[in-house]
């Protein structure tokens, strides 16, 4: 298991209901058109960071090349939405293939601090992508926003 701290590694949902992500290399940046790099508000979800498992088995037969794991804490435990946005990608994909994820997780462990895991499978083409991810609460207010870099077989 790799653990990355400041770095968010996730991903992409490309022919797949699960979150996603694939080997990276990148440094996070934060990007001043998107979302804040801070959270909105004092009340607002932060991401923390994100640990990656390789190779994981789904439990049917099959494998993700890697699972991201995001580490958040919501300070109100109304987190309802992940949010993933395309910002760069050498393959052909389109941000109608990048996925978000409803949070349904308790709101004590929200407060505390809680994960919701994803899952990426990269197929055979060669390619980057560069995403932007942050957690939206039942308020409105946005996480901090990072972006990451994902390179599939050698993109």
């Amino acid at each position: 298991m790799r653990s990355t701290t400041g770095l968010l590694l996730t991903g992409v949902c490309v022919a797949c209901a699960a979150l996603s992500a694939c080997q990276s290399t990148s440094v996070a940046k934060s990007d001043p058109a998107g979302p804040p790099a801070a959270p909105s508000s004092a009340a607002a979800p932060i991401l923390q960071a994100v640990t990656i498992r390789e190779h994981v088995s789904t439990g049917y037969g099959t494998f993700f090349d890697y699972v991201p794991d995001f580490h958040f804490i919501a300070p109100n435990g109304n987190a309802i939405m992940l949010r993933r946005e395309l910002v760069a990608t050498s393959g052909a994909i389109a941000q109608t293939q990048i996925g978000s994820a409803t949070i349904n997780i308790p709101a004590d462990a929200q407060k505390k601090g809680a994960v919701i895991s994803g899952g990426w499978r990269c197929g055979v083409q060669q390619y980057y992508v560069t995403l932007r991810a942050f957690v939206i609460d039942a308020d409105g207010n946005r996480s901090n926003a990072i972006e990451y870099t994902m390179h599939c077989n050698g993109g």
